[in-house]
């Protein structure tokens, strides 16, 4: 067996960043090769790794990727199981490269699990487990391409808007980034009318003139009471027909308008995220 030397165990932990015992540890069980002393310690982590798969992940973080030059982009949401670990800069880096390998990808709404065993995912997860010690997980990713793209991770991370407009907004103002905090803040249903379900505004109808019928209004009346509800409904739920909730900035005015001043016409992709939904 080799000698395992300090400086030896140095050099696997400039590599690895875990610690001197286990970096010692690692060299000790291969002989001193450092090569495949990183090995053992993958295949170490890994195992530590599916002991804790069970633990609940109720935190996490909204990791977000946009490349500019192709205007792809996407919004994960990677889980662990605490705030510190959520707020960790490995983690945070982690959640970003996924978006970025999802960025990449070709498919909308890709399945986790699918992403989360590419080759170079799996390795970066176990390298960033084998020094935070959390049990984490790919719970939802979305990719998006369109015209121009903008993003908002809020503050804490947990929560953020990915989205594609037709157009480059003309404007000085920060027409989508300001249209993420609001998509965030009103959390729409649909981008236009046609993505509304159609329950849900039969729904809105018929209650409408049920009540409008149980206070007696008459018949002629009833259905436009009814029209003005879903048409109030819209107005609420659909994006481009909401008020700007940053009135500072943009008065009393809908999406719609405020995007068309700026030369934009739709929003043609949204995806919003949420930590544990």
């Amino acid at each position: 067996m080799s000698d395992v030397t300090a400086s030896m165990v140095k050099d696997l932990r400039e590599r690895t960043g875990l610690p001197m015992m286990e970096c010692k540890q690692a060299l000790t069980e291969c002989d001193g090769d450092g090569a495949v002393a990183m090995e053992w310690l993958r295949k170490k982590h890994k195992g530590k790794m599916s002991d804790r798969s069970g633990k609940e992940t109720g935190e996490g973080r909204i990791g977000v990727y946009i490349d500019p030059d192709a205007m792809v982009g996407a919004i994960i949401q990677l889980q662990c199981e605490t705030a510190p670990v959520a707020k960790n800069e490995l983690f945070i880096a982690l959640a970003d490269q996924i978006a970025a390998e999802v960025a990449g990808g070709s498919v909308s709404e890709p399945d986790p699990e699918t992403i989360r065993n590419i080759a170079s995912i799996d390795t970066r997860f176990t390298e960033v487990f084998g020094k935070l010690r959390e049990s984490m997980n790919l719970h939802s990713c979305r990719r998006i391409e369109g015209a121009f793209l903008s993003s908002y991770v809020h503050h804490d991370g947990k929560s953020g808007v990915l989205l594609a407009l037709d157009a480059k907004p003309t404007s000085d103002k920060n027409i989508g980034g300001d249209l993420c905090m609001h998509a965030l803040f009103s959390q729409p249903v649909a981008i236009d009318r046609t993505g509304v379900p159609v329950d849900q505004v039969e729904k809105v109808r018929e209650d409408a003139i049920a009540i409008a019928k149980a206070e007696g209004k008459p018949d002629q009346i009833v259905e436009k009471i009814a029209e003005g509800k879903v048409n109030a409904f819209f107005g609420q739920s659909v994006l481009l027909e909401q008020l700007h909730v940053k009135t500072d900035d943009y008065g009393k005015a809908k999406i719609v308008d405020i995007l068309k001043e700026s030369g934009v016409n739709t929003v043609t992709d949204l995806a919003i995220m949420k930590v544990g939904a």
